[in-house]
């Protein structure tokens, strides 16, 4: 599902059970609710995340009281959920990555907050550190049972590692079956996670990442028993209109090497207590969508999230304008002022 899709789906489910101000679905497998969003309570969201991750998905909704299922909608502006700082922490706490998207939705007048966390590819995912607030230990799996996110069982755990070795098995048998019949000559390998395609001749390929998400998101399987009308083969169908991007030439590196700074630990580094300063000389120098300063990463199966990295080059850039301009003390406020004004007058 896209974003779009993901909202969509949830309002309905939320709207259909509505008798007399109050929702008659309770929270279940793949439904948490919360009477509010606070940033301090990130790592009590990831548990929930990652335990969604672990089974078939969910949402975790903000601005619903769980005692009394009431929709109280969220305070605030929606610009105030911490994205990045999310990110990051999963990031750097769960271990495959996990998939997620957000957004916000209307719903009889008030403004609900949802994230939306994909079921993982990749099971189990995994605590790589300890975080006593949220009462995770390091190597923990967590499990969302019903209306309850907890260690992963035995039971469930075992079918976990079961369904992962008939997969594996099972891709194996078809990938071997396609070189045999198409001939390995004619055979490539696609690799979804870096947008990097292997040719049969040795040469290696590399595509803008969210290209290969778009023609994921637009590519509609065949349903079982369904095949092609003039070979019997089952086929692949591309749906929509696709726009081939510009041939950019990718170096083979790994971002975090290359770009170590997320946000965050930017303004961290440079000193600025205030990050609005930070997304106010990033716009003013123009440093987003420059490969040299920095790189936006895609975190999700949709696309729509990203995270963005920064490189050194980058911090030594931003450090020589605040040293340049360390007697002008109206220097950063002046660039949030402008920086807000854009965005104001932004369509």
């Amino acid at each position: 599902m896209d974003n779009q899709d993901i909202g969509r789906s949830l309002k309905q489910l939320i709207e259909s059970s509505i008798i007399d101000g109050k929702m008659k679905i309770r929270e279940r497998s793949d439904l948490e609710f919360k009477k509010s969003y606070s940033e301090k309570n990130h790592y009590l969201y990831a548990k929930i995340m990652a335990s969604f991750s672990n089974r078939e998905g969910g949402y975790i909704v903000f601005g619903v009281t769980d005692k009394y299922r009431e929709i109280i909608g969220c305070q605030g502006s929606y610009d105030d959920f911490k994205q990045e700082e999310l990110t990051s922490l999963l990031m750097s706490s769960f271990s495959p990555e996990i998939d997620w998207d957000c957004g916000e939705i209307d719903i009889n007048g008030k403004t609900v907050w949802y994230i939306y966390t994909q079921e993982s590819m990749n099971k189990p995912v995994m605590a790589l550190k300890e975080e006593n607030s949220a009462k995770i230990s390091s190597g923990d799996i967590f499990y969302r049972y019903r209306a309850q996110t907890t260690k992963i069982k035995y039971q469930e755990l075992n079918q976990i590692i079961s369904n992962n070795v008939e997969r594996t098995q099972k891709n194996i048998l078809l990938l071997l079956e396609k070189i045999i019949q198409k001939g390995q000559t004619n055979i490539g390998i696609v690799n979804y996670s870096d947008g990097t395609f292997t040719t049969p001749n040795g040469v290696n390929v590399s595509v803008d990442r969210k290209l290969v998400l778009q023609v994921l998101k637009k590519a509609k399987f065949i349903k079982e028993g369904s095949f092609n009308q003039t070979t019997g083969e089952p086929v692949l169908k591309i749906t929509g209109d696709l726009k081939v991007a510009e041939e950019v030439k990718v170096p083979d590196m790994n971002p975090k090497d290359k770009y170590p700074y997320m946000q965050t630990e930017l303004a961290e580094k440079l000193g600025l207590i205030n990050k609005h300063h930070l997304y106010a000389l990033i716009w003013k120098y123009k440093l987003k969508g420059d490969l040299k300063f920095h790189m936006a990463i895609s975190v999700s199966k949709s696309g729509l999230q990203e995270t963005h990295r920064f490189s050194e080059e980058a911090f030594i850039f931003l450090k020589s304008q605040l040293d340049n301009n360390k007697n002008n003390h109206d220097y950063l406020a002046e660039i949030a002022k402008e920086f807000n004004l854009a965005r104001i007058a932004k369509p």
